[in-house]
């Protein structure tokens, strides 16, 4: 192969995968986002009977905020939820009519804006998080608590929404 025709096929690779990347959806929000510093993650309605599940999922919520994006408390930017519904269901139960497995329901609807650009970012209506647990042993994972598994329930949904928020495929 001629050095010429050597140039044009790299010229044409490296063309096809700048394409690619720059066409491939993925887009950090850090670009759409870059100008807010700082968050206020305002108090979480709470609908249920769940005593203290609002406050414990702000303070999550607040921390993942910093952890993901560095953001401390400010006005740049505002966190609004309401916990809808939290339900705790048996899913199996065995041989003596004893559950064996729970699921953890949480539902609740959030917004955030950006109030530097005055700008609704994300509204979400119908957010649902499921988190399975056994509380018996020899089940294939370990044995959690109902106050373990709402704790983990409360990270994951932090996680979820914060990384929805910071991040956009």
């Amino acid at each position: 192969m001629s050095k010429v025709v050597k140039s044009q096929l790299f010229m044409l690779l490296a063309m096809l995968f700048a394409i690619f990347i720059w066409g491939c959806g993925y887009r950090s929000r850090s670009d759409l986002l870059g100008h807010i510093n700082s968050v206020t993650v305002s108090p979480i309605a709470n609908e249920t009977v769940e005593y203290g599940l609002e406050d414990d999922l702000a303070d999550a919520i607040r921390q993942e905020f910093s952890r993901r994006s560095g953001w401390g408390e400010g006005t740049d930017s505002v966190f609004t939820g309401s916990i809808r519904r939290y339900r705790l269901l048996i899913i199996s139960l065995d041989q003596n009519n004893q559950p064996e497995q729970y699921r953890l329901v949480l539902e609740m609807s959030f917004v955030f804006e950006d109030l530097k650009r005055n700008k609704v970012l994300l509204n979400e209506k119908n957010y649902e998080k499921l988190h399975d647990f056994y509380v018996v042993p020899d089940r294939g994972e370990p044995p959690e608590t109902l106050k373990e598994a709402k704790q983990k329930l409360i990270e994951e949904v932090a996680e979820e929404i914060v990384s929805n928020i910071v991040e956009e495929w």
